[in-house]
């Protein structure tokens, strides 16, 4: 059935083909060459056996040509021995004449049984903010059919060049105005049983629209709940939580005899602390103008601690700021000093070869200055050496094998230990999670009526979600995210994301942003009636029109199943899930 949503569709209903397709229906080499390297399809990285991301830069010429033209295919591109290709079309929603942009997946030969994909298609914008992806749970039954949105994107917001969706690749010459089209691809086995499990899709290092942090955000400076103090050597104590630094920063633990108080080092600076903490707290980077003493400390922090994103914030606005005039002064600067001599900084380290840059630039000069001889003896040696042409100066890099811990990942994990508690939920069911004050205050603005050290959601049917989902919610709702690398996206998940959104006031909107996304025509039949029993309104309302358009098609690939949902609906469900069908009938009739 053709819905104006969410389609599928064979070879055999007639698609047209490219005028760059080969005899044997997928673009050939040689009528691509002449767009020049780089436009077409592109393998961006594998990350499984079975799962690949790819990238189709479609020429802007080529999505114009569909005002003429029925389709238009990518070149063919395999993964798990299948090949696929993307279809792009034109398409018009009748009810108020909007014309849209058509994107599916196609499976072009598949065997006994067809193919089981789990994937996401995103159109890219150059803001990622507003890049355009969707994903798919789908079963390509023969070979040619295909899954994906007839109203992926309205054409005109697509071909408006203020919007940011269109890239210009410059090829022998000439300029190429292209669109962008993600494709991240599973292909999924059976398991033992016959039956399929999708899990998730691993995350991409190579996508160019994927955020490389999650907005795990939490509120800095905040003073409820604190429960210890770094104390500075002027005896002025800043308040913080256990749970955050032994999550976040545990080697401030590691060799102090209390955790209640942590008494900072005699040079710490109470503007580098803080620069600190705040990037602890919210991934916050330093912004505007600071002195390179305040950068250079606040680099060896973040160094010590792990946090890549930060160093390198700091040495990028630091080295624009060490020049020959004041290079020698900020070396025999008690605290740089310290940062240099200590064990975490090498001859090689970023520091210590941006200091190297600027001293060889200005050798000549440099050394008749009295300061000279009391250049630290490890960066003497190095600055000897290369004056010398014994070594050489090196590219200022960071260890790739050092992996930025994020907040994100942090929370993840403390939501999982439940370490240094203040909070105890009592679930439907009688079994409790251990979570924190200051992490449900940040995420959640109801949590702030959750008085004492303990919560009991209802025992009443719309709370009635399984202990499993309720702490796959509440790990999702400290790492910010739904999506987690190992566990699956169960409907249950999505319906009890959506209630807790309405009964808490979740203040990070991106959870129920992906909870919607997930909502596609292959679940929309157990979200409905999971939305119904547990009275999440938004969700019924969606799945149920989503559900209208496609029930035929469940009723004709899985009679048993639907039947099978559709006798857990009470009378009023079943009634409201029969008015839409019936309207939508109609309406294409």
């Amino acid at each position: 059935m053709d819905t104006p949503h969410l389609g599928r569709h064979s070879m055999e209903t007639g698609a047209a083909f490219s005028p760059y397709q080969s005899l044997y229906g997928s673009p050939s080499r040689m009528q691509m060459k002449h767009l020049g390297e780089g436009i077409g399809m592109t393998l961006l990285e594998e990350l499984e056996p079975k799962c690949s991301l790819w990238k189709y830069r479609a020429p802007l010429s080529e999505v114009r040509e569909l005002d003429t033209v029925n389709s238009k295919y990518s070149d063919e591109f395999m993964v798990a021995g299948v090949p696929w290709r993307m279809h792009l079309q034109q398409r018009t929603d009748q009810q108020n004449g909007v014309v849209y942009l058509a994107v599916h997946l196609q499976c072009v030969h598949t065997g006994a049984g067809g193919t089981y994909g789990h994937f996401k298609i995103t159109i890219l914008n150059r803001d990622s903010e507003k890049s355009k992806g969707k994903n798919f749970h789908c079963h390509f039954k023969k070979p040619g059919s295909a899954w994906g949105l007839h109203h992926f994107i309205q054409l005109e917001r697509l071909l408006n060049s203020d919007v940011g969706f269109i890239e210009r690749y410059e090829v022998n010459g000439e300029v190429i105005p292209c669109i962008q089209i993600e494709i991240l691809l599973k292909v999924i086995d059976p398991g033992v049983d016959g039956t399929y499990v999708f899990g998730q899709l691993p995350k991409p290092t190579k996508s160019t629209h994927h955020k490389s942090t999650i907005n795990a955000s939490l509120a800095w400076p905040e003073q409820e709940f604190t429960d210890m103090s770094f104390v500075l050597s002027s005896g002025e104590a800043i308040r913080a939580h256990k749970c955050i630094i032994a999550s976040r920063c545990p080697k401030f633990f590691e060799y102090n005899n209390t955790e209640d108080t942590v008494t900072l080092s005699e040079r710490m600076n109470k503007t580098v602390f803080d620069l600190f903490l705040r990037y602890v707290y919210s991934e916050e980077t330093p912004e505007g103008r600071l002195d390179p003493e305040t950068l250079i400390e606040l680099y060896q922090l973040a160094a010590e601690h792990s946090f890549v994103n930060l160093a390198k914030k700091c040495l990028e606005l630091c080295q624009p700021l060490i020049t020959g005039k004041n290079v020698l002064q900020l070396i025999t600067c008690d605290s740089v000093m310290d940062v240099i001599n200590s064990s975490e900084t090498t001859a090689d380290s970023p520091l210590q070869l941006i200091f190297l840059r600027v001293l060889t630039t200005n050798y000549d000069e440099l050394i008749q200055d009295t300061r000279f001889d009391d250049i630290p003896g490890k960066l003497n040696r190095k600055l000897s050496l290369i004056m010398r042409s014994k070594a050489d100066l090196g590219e200022i890099s960071f260890n790739p094998n050092v992996q930025e811990r994020t907040l994100s990942q942090d929370l993840n994990n403390l939501s999982k230990t439940g370490a240094y508690s203040d909070m105890e939920v009592i679930l439907p069911r009688g079994s409790s999670i251990q979570l924190h004050k200051v992490v449900l205050r940040n995420r959640a603005q109801q949590t702030q009526h959750w008085e004492g050290s303990s919560y009991q959601f209802p025992n009443e049917e719309q709370y009635a979600f399984s202990d499993e989902t309720y702490v796959a919610f509440f790990e999702a709702l400290y790492r910010g995210s739904i999506e987690s690398e190992k566990e699956p996206i169960t409907p249950e998940l999505i319906t009890l994301t959506l209630k807790m959104d309405s009964e808490l006031e979740l203040t990070n909107q991106d959870l129920k942003k992906e909870c919607e996304a997930w909502v596609t025509a292959q679940n929309c039949l157990p979200l409905y009636v999971l939305s119904v029993r547990h009275e999440v309104t938004s969700l019924t309302d969606t799945s149920k029109v989503m559900l209208a358009k496609s029930f035929l098609d469940k009723l004709r690939e899985e009679p048993e199943t639907v039947w099978r949902l559709m006798e857990e609906l009470p009378k009023t469900g079943l009634l409201d899930i029969f008015k839409s069908f019936s309207h939508n009938l109609l309406a294409q009739h």
